[in-house]
C-alpha cells in the first residue's frame, strides 16, 4: 500500500514524528485504486511502485481537491460498492466512508502541519 509522511524540506524525518502514528495510508487496495485519482495532482504522480513528493503547491492543489471532494464521500453510504467493467470484466470494490473521511482528514492536517512547518508530504509506494 501506498503510505505518506511528512518529511522536511530536505526529505529528512520530522522530529518526533513516528511514521505509523502520525503518517496515512490507505487502508487496501480498493480504496487505494479509488481514490488515488483524487489525491494525484501533484506535479509528479503518486504511483503504486514508486515515490513522490509534494511541495508547498501541490500541497495546496492536494488540499484543496480533497476539501472540494470531501461532501460527495461525506454523503456517500456506509460502505458503498462500486462495479467497474473494462474489458468485458466486472470488478466491484467496496469503500468504507468511515475509513475514506478518516483519511481525508488525516491527510488534510498533515498538509496543514506541513505548510505551517515549510515541510513536504511524501508518497512512498509499495
Amino acid at each position: 500500500m501506498i503510505d505518506w509522511q511528512v518529511r522536511t524540506a530536505t526529505g529528512e524525518q520530522v522530529p518526533g514524528w513516528d511514521d505509523h502514528r502520525d503518517g496515512c495510508a490507505f487502508p487496501d487496495i480498493d480504496h487505494q485504486e479509488y481514490l488515488l485519482p483524487y489525491m494525484n495532482v501533484g506535479d509528479t504522480l503518486i504511483l503504486p511502485y514508486e515515490g513522490a513528493e509534494f511541495k508547498r503547491h501541490d500541497m495546496l492543489r492536494l488540499a484543496d481537491r480533497l476539501r472540494i471532494h470531501r461532501p460527495y464521500f461525506e454523503s456517500r453510504s456506509e460502505p458503498w460498492t462500486i462495479t467497474e467493467s473494462s474489458g468485458g470484466q466486472e470488478a466491484t470494490i467496496r469503500l468504507d466512508r468511515s475509513k475514506v473521511l478518516a483519511l481525508l482528514d488525516k491527510t488534510l492536517n498533515m498538509i496543514d502541519l506541513a505548510l505551517d512547518q515549510n515541510y513536504i508530504l511524501v508518497f512512498y509506494g509499495d
